[in-house]
């Protein structure tokens, strides 16, 4: 069983402005992300949010895998959502695939190649590359949750990647897209005009 993650909890200061509710090909940009993640084999979708009405406002998913969970201490950073995430998940799930809330233009064959990655090699990290480079979404199975329970602050799943890079199985991926996040309003434009 596999769990997915959706970090949707970031404070989008560089932004001004919700990024994650913002329009694109006439559907929010965290919409795009869920229904991605949604049409793969990932077995729950644990999205970690910062405010709950707002994301009711804007979001409409009809999943049963879909679980909402608002992280109450987002302000302590990125780490507070990854492990708030682990402790919500199915305790019988083997993988946590964590997925950025703010990269609308990956794909679900994306996510698909990690999980089949992972059904293939018992390698305990499996991430994307582009150009040499790892890239989200990264899938860590349980072997990897108390090192991930240790992160602190704003630090991510890429720190105990570096700390275990003998331990990295790589999927390698062509498309700049899919890599895209928004973090302000050039971004915002450049996911636009790709889509």
């Amino acid at each position: 069983m596999i769990s997915a993650i959706v970090l949707a909890a970031a404070k989008a200061e560089r932004m001004g402005k919700p990024k994650l509710f913002l329009p694109m090909r006439g559907k929010p940009v965290l919409q795009w992300v869920l229904e991605s993640v949604l049409a793969t084999k990932v077995s729950e979708l644990i999205c970690v949010v910062r405010d709950l009405t707002a994301v009711r406002a804007n979001i409409s998913v009809a999943d049963h895998r879909v679980s909402w969970l608002v992280n109450y201490g987002s302000d302590a950073g990125q780490s507070s959502s990854i492990i708030a995430g682990l402790w919500a998940i199915d305790p019988q799930s083997d993988a946590a695939l964590f997925v950025a809330g703010d990269q609308p233009m990956f794909s679900n064959e994306l996510v698909n190649a990690i999980i089949d990655r992972c059904k293939r090699v018992s390698a305990p990290i499996i991430a994307l590359s582009f150009q040499g480079q790892v890239r989200n979404p990264a899938l860590f199975r349980r072997e990897m949750f108390p090192e991930l329970l240790k992160l602190r602050d704003d630090h991510d799943g890429r720190a105990v990647i570096n700390e275990h890079k003998e331990q990295l199985e790589l999927v390698h991926w062509n498309d700049a897209g899919a890599f895209v996040d928004i973090d302000d309003e050039e971004d915002y434009e450049t996911v636009k005009s790709l889509a």
